[in-house]
Parts: structure tokens; C-alpha cells; sequence
């Protein structure tokens, strides 16, 4: 979704709203803007004819200080666009302004293709469509459009099938990590604390165990990584326990072996209320703390298994 900024200079440019993004001709390129937390998004959509010519756009960004004078974090030319991500501050909309007046001049300058000329095959556009592609707006003949979203599907097709990993494989080495990390929070809630980073450092050892033991790069990943943090903080909440009873013991000079002690504490749960509702109050929060840390991970991971997708936009 985009604000009213947004909109109102969609407006002020002569461009359009439409799934969450402006989009259209600006100064005659092709381009979108989006927003998300922190950000906004500018992606122009156009080539070069000569790869020099890209090289001198970005030397000649390169000799001005982007993220002092335009609050500019990433400017990056890809072969068919331009990503430029702002800085959302107070007042970012003028520096938007600004950095318009001051770049769109260079992309005519180093031959940036204008919104009329097809990013596909290059030619003239008479009658195109607009659509919505990994965040850019395309001006494409249908053609072209619909050799796009073959293409699309054959890498597609081409990533499953050179895909050799394992489900079962990738779900044991991330059970792998989460027990790593379980370890880790163990301590940390021995020492009276529960930390999202935490949660963060068990979703990242899941994530890399599934990676080192091969497993398949597909939607089970993601149920696989959900169950494996549930896990890991489960554990590690019940080790944090079985650490703080044997502490408690030891003060007590009571003699036990290690091999007791889960038992011990399950039975002090059974008798003792109060116990076993701060455990679950503990799970509860550390969940929480987990879900907060390893959330951007996830949404990462959801994005890459995400085959692209093709929006109409008009």
C-alpha cells in the first residue's frame, strides 16, 4: 500500500493507483512507486542500449553523497531497472522531489529507454499493457508479456527439477539448530532473561541446518522452520528450568543424578500450580520474543519460494 504522499505526487506526475502501488509514466519513464515499514520504493523500468551507459549513470550517482542529499539508502541498476529505496524520514517527500529533478535528467542523458520503447524486445510501443512485476511497472506489448510469464514459468520449472534436496533431511538439521539454540536460551532464562534475539539466534541455526543437510527448497521448508523454533524454545524454556532446579538443589545439598531431574520437575509442576503457570507464562513470552525475532526471516524465506507473479494493472 502506498500513503497519501505517495498518491498526492502519483497525482502532481499524471500516474496511477492500483494494487498498492503509483505507477505509470514519469517524465515519459516508466516507473512505480511502493512503500513498507521505514521505506519508500522508486523502480524505474528501462534499459540501456549500451552497458557503458549504465556504468556512467551509476559513476555519475556515485559522485554526489545519495543518502545525505536525497535520504537515498540503495541505488542499484539492474538489466531491466532501476531501484532507488528512500529513507522514510520526516520531510522525505521533498527530498523526493528533489531527487527526481535531479535523475531523471541522467536517464535521458545515458540513454535510458523512455516508458514507449518495450524493456523485452526494444521496439516502438503502440498499444501495450501495464502490469506489475517483483515490484516494477511494465509497459510491454502483449507479446511480450505473455513470453515473459513462459519464461517465468520454465525457470520455475527448471528450479524444481534441479531441486535434489530432502523435506525429511532438511527438517532433521533444522531440529539440529533449534536444539543448538535451545541450549542458548537455556542459559539465558537460567539467568533470569528472555530475548528475542535469542529467538532470532534459534530460527537462524534452524534455517542453517536445513541448508547443510540439503533439504528442499519448497513450502515445507516453512512449516519445517515453524515447528523447529516451537520446539526450540519449548526446550529450551523447560532447560532453563531443569538448570534453575538443579541450582536449587545444589544450595540445598540435596543428592540427585541429572537423569532425575526432568522428572523431578515434572512432578513439581503436577503439585505446584503456581509453577507450572509461570512455565507456561515463560513458553508464552518466549513464543512471543521468538516469533518477534526470527518473523523477517520467515517473510524472507515465504518471498523466495514464492514463484513470481505477474499483476495487471489496467
Amino acid at each position: 500500500m502506498i500513503g497519501s504522499g505517495l498518491k498526492k505526487l502519483a497525482q502532481e506526475l499524471g500516474m496511477k493507483v492500483g494494487k498498492g502501488v503509483a505507477y505509470g509514466s514519469l517524465r515519459g519513464y516508466a516507473a512505480a512507486f511502493s512503500e513498507g515499514a521505514g521505506y519508500k520504493q522508486l523502480v524505474f523500468t528501462t534499459k540501456f542500449p549500451e552497458p557503458d551507459q549504465r556504468a556512467a549513470l551509476l559513476a555519475a550517482a556515485q559522485g554526489v553523497d545519495l543518502r545525505k542529499t536525497y535520504r537515498v539508502e540503495q541505488l542499484e541498476a539492474m538489466d531491466d531497472g532501476i531501484l532507488v529505496v528512500f529513507r522514510d524520514d520526516p520531510g522525505i517527500m521533498a527530498k523526493i522531489r528533489a531527487f527526481l529533478n535531479w535523475f531523471v535528467p541522467l536517464l535521458v542523458q545515458y540513454g535510458a529507454t523512455p516508458a514507449n520503447v518495450c524493456t523485452q524486445c526494444g521496439a516502438q510501443i503502440e498499444r501495450g499493457r501495464w502490469v506489475l512485476i517483483g515490484g516494477g511497472a511494465f509497459y510491454l506489448h502483449d507479446a511480450c508479456l505473455e513470453k515473459i510469464g513462459r519464461d517465468m514459468e520454465a525457470d520455475l520449472e527448471a528450479q524444481r527439477t534441479a531441486d535434489t534436496g530432502s523435506y525429511v533431511s532438511g527438517t532433521v538439521g533444522a531440529f539440529l539448530g533449534a536444539a543448538l539454540g535451545a541450549v542458548a536460551w537455556a542459559v539465558v532464562m537460567y539467568f533470569g532473561y528472555v530475548a528475542s534475539l535469542v529467538g532470532l539466534l534459534i530460527g537462524w541455526l534452524a534455517n542453517l541446518g536445513y541448508g547443510l543437510l540439503h533439504g528442499k527448497q519448497g513450502k515445507g521448508k516453512l512449516a519445517a522452520l515453524i515447528c523447529t523454533v516451537i520446539f526450540g524454545v519449548a526446550v529450551g524454556t523447560f532447560g532453563g528450568y531443569i538448570l534453575q532446579l538443579a541450582k536449587v538443589l545444589s544450595e540445598m545439598s540435596v543428592t540427585y543424578s541429572v537423569g532425575e531431574l526432568p522428572a523431578m520437575l515434572m512432578e513439581l509442576f503436577r503439585v505446584d500450580g503456581e509453577l507450572s503457570g509461570a512455565l507456561f507464562k515463560d513458553l508464552a513470552l518466549g513464543l512471543v520474543f521468538a516469533g518477534i525475532g526470527v518473523f523477517a526471516m520467515l517473510s524472507r524465506t515465504k518471498r523466495e519460494l514464492s514463484a513470481p507473479k505477474i499483476q495487471e494493472l489496467e
